[in-house]
């Protein structure tokens, strides 16, 4: 059966993508925004399908073709704006999408981060092509380009996104769900992101002599940590993962150094259970 909806991870792999800043890269946020979409929509029976479900480099032109190839009927390409702005913006094709992009606009307002616009937008040299790939070269699927918020504003944006962005998945669940006339049914407390869904445990591997950990509130990079953990000297450690405060971050508490953030990419050797 081919899916109703595709979801469209904005960048990845060699794409870090430019709503990018010193709490998150873009392309992992956008990820983590449509795992969790991906999951609600499958748990509201509403057929689904992915571009991506990791950090692989996509071209403009394998994106579009796997949307266009893909059956569905509609598109959110999912996304974290730049350009010191601040709020949402949903982008609809100049060919329509209006209705869909307007109820997601609507809900995400809900939810509690402002809409800045809901626009189109034409290719200057061409006013009967769409500027964005997402939107000019995605065949007959009806795509709605949905950035969240803007990754450098100014304003409340980063604090936003850094706290609520799952408020804000969720608002574009609802809106799409109220649109196609789906029943909508709130999220139950299991309705977590693929990233997190059964990942109650963290462990980090015996083959990693240190591992930093990180105050809450500051950003998981060097320089900022708090000390080291030693899986090596434990053959591994386990932890408890009491949040999961944005992509591939988790807040654990430890003997030594008390509750703390880590950065824990599965990349590294981290398995969850």
């Amino acid at each position: 059966m081919n899916p109703l909806l595709i979801i469209d991870a904005g960048h990845g792999g060699k794409d870090p993508g430019g709503g990018s800043n010193h709490f998150w890269k873009e392309k992992e946020m956008n990820l983590a925004i449509s795992l969790y979409q991906f999951n609600r929509y499958k748990e509201l029976k509403i057929p689904v399908m992915l571009t991506r479900n990791s950090d692989i480099t996509l071209t403009p032109e394998a994106r579009t073709a796997i949307v266009r190839n893909s059956g569905a009927t509609f598109c959110h390409s999912n996304h974290i704006n730049a350009g010191a702005g601040d709020g949402a913006e949903i982008i609809h094709s100049i060919f329509g999408g209006k209705e869909m992009a307007d109820r997601i606009g609507s809900e995400i307002k809900d939810s509690g981060q402002n809409v800045r616009r809901i626009f189109t937008r034409t290719l200057p040299t061409n006013s009967n092509l769409d500027y964005y790939f997402m939107n000019r070269n995605t065949g007959n699927v009806t795509t709605a380009i949905v950035e969240y918020g803007f990754a450098d504003s100014n304003k409340d944006d980063i604090h936003q996104l850094k706290n609520n962005w799952k408020n804000y998945a969720e608002a574009v669940v609802k809106g799409f769900c109220l649109f196609i006339g789906n029943d909508y049914i709130l999220p139950s407390p299991n309705s977590i992101s693929r990233e997190t869904n059964q990942m109650k445990i963290l462990q980090l591997p015996a083959s990693a002599a240190s591992w930093r950990v990180y105050p809450l509130g500051k950003h998981p990079t060097k320089g900022n940590d708090v000390g080291f953990l030693r899986p090596a000297k434990f053959n591994g450690l386990d932890y408890r993962i009491l949040k999961n405060p944005s992509p591939y971050v988790y807040t654990i508490k430890t003997r030594d150094f008390g509750t703390v953030n880590i950065y824990a990419h599965p990349k590294y050797g981290v398995k969850f259970r």
